[in-house]
This record gives structure tokens, C-alpha cells and sequence, in this order.
């Protein structure tokens, strides 16, 4: 079994169907109360094609739809991101689309941690967590490298992890309704602001 869609055109379809019944029932259900046959229901597809696809049941759909929404993640992030005149144009394009990302996948925070599996039961899962701690480090070093061409007066990396870490934050406690949505976009204009406030270039106007 492997974290991509399969290359035979049914199978892929199967595959597809399933995963993206998984990021519908997982966000409403959670995790927990969702079940194969509710997958299988929701994919209107048989729970043989589901072990057929998925071995281990659940948890490698969980693993693989975590694998699905990384690669998606990084390719939003890694695209490039237009005429920005100056690195601190670039890491405000950024920072922008990661809060659009997570703003259209309210899943993502939980799902791309792995939360709601743990690794010994599902070799699919503990494949995907290695993977997707790959593609998050990768990122990260991307973005403190465009943070570095700004001349930025604090150490790059540790202002992405700590911007990263904010944007998290700020969309947990929404997700757990403690926040209401002005409250959050009030702490992400300061996220950005702070972000911004350390990378060298004129203010934007």
C-alpha cells in the first residue's frame, strides 16, 4: 500500500472517492464516530473496495488523506507568488496564503499532525508522518530563506516557526470556537504585523 493514488483508473477513482468522503465525514463526525461503513455510504462505494484500497481500514485513510492535503499544502505554498518587489512582499504573500489554506481546509491543523491515529497501528501512517514531517521542514526552510534576502534583524527560521506557531494558534482557538471570527483576524493582522515588522524594505503602502 502506498500514501498516492493508485495508478489504475478505477482503483484511483475508488481512492479518490474515498478520501474525499473521509475529509467531509472526518470534519463533521470526527475521526472517532466516523465508520467504514459511513466511508462506504458517503464514497457510494462497497467497505471490500475500501480494504481493497485502504488495508488497514480507517487509519490508512486517515494517512492517506493526510498525505493528500500536504502535498496540496505545499503546492499552494510553493507556487510561485507573482511581481513582489521585495523579499517583505514575498513573506507577506506568503503568510496570506498560508492563512487562505488553512481558512479553506479547516481539517489541515488536526489531520496533518496525524492527532487522531496513532503510528503502530497503521505502517501507512507512520510512512506518512515521516513524509509529511519532510514536506513541513522543507517549507519552512523555503520561507526563512526568502526571510534572510530581507535582512531580517531576528533569526529567520525561528521568526517562521514563531509566525507558523501563531497563525496555528489563532485558528485552534477559532476552531474551538474561543475566538469568534473578528477575534481571529484581529490576532492574524498581528501575526503578519509582527512578521513583517522584522524583514528590511519600505512599509507597504
Amino acid at each position: 500500500m502506498t500514501l498516492e493514488a493508485p495508478t489504475d483508473r478505477r482503483k484511483r477513482r475508488t481512492h479518490t472517492a474515498v478520501l474525499d468522503a473521509a475529509q467531509i465525514l472526518f470534519l463533521r463526525e470526527g475521526y472517532r464516530g466516523t465508520t467504514i461503513d459511513m466511508l462506504a455510504a458517503e464514497a457510494d462505494v462497497a467497505v471490500s473496495s475500501i480494504y481493497a484500497n485502504f488495508r488497514e481500514g480507517k487509519a490508512d485513510v486517515y494517512a492517506a488523506l493526510a498525505w493528500r492535503i500536504a502535498t496540496r499544502h505545499a503546492e499552494a505554498m510553493s507556487a510561485p507568488t507573482g511581481d513582489e518587489s521585495s523579499p517583505r512582499d514575498e513573506m507577506a504573500a506568503v503568510f496570506d496564503r498560508y492563512v487562505t489554506f488553512h481558512q479553506d481546509n479547516p481539517l489541515a491543523l488536526r489531520i496533518l499532525a496525524l492527532t487522531d491515529v496513532d503510528v503502530s497501528e497503521s505502517e501507512l501512517a507512520a510512512k506518512a508522518k515521516t513524509r509529511i514531517d519532510g514536506v513541513l521542514g522543507e517549507l519552512v526552510e523555503s520561507f526563512a530563506a526568502a526571510v534572510r534576502r530581507g535582512e531580517c534583524d531576528v533569526e529567520a527560521r525561528a521568526l517562521v516557526l514563531v509566525s507558523w506557531a501563531a497563525v496555528n494558534g489563532a485558528y485552534s482557538l477559532y476552531q474551538r470556537r474561543m475566538v469568534d471570527r473578528s477575534t481571529l483576524d484581529v490576532m492574524l493582522g498581528i501575526a503578519r504585523a509582527d512578521l513583517l515588522s522584522h524583514i528590511g524594505g519600505p512599509d507597504e503602502a
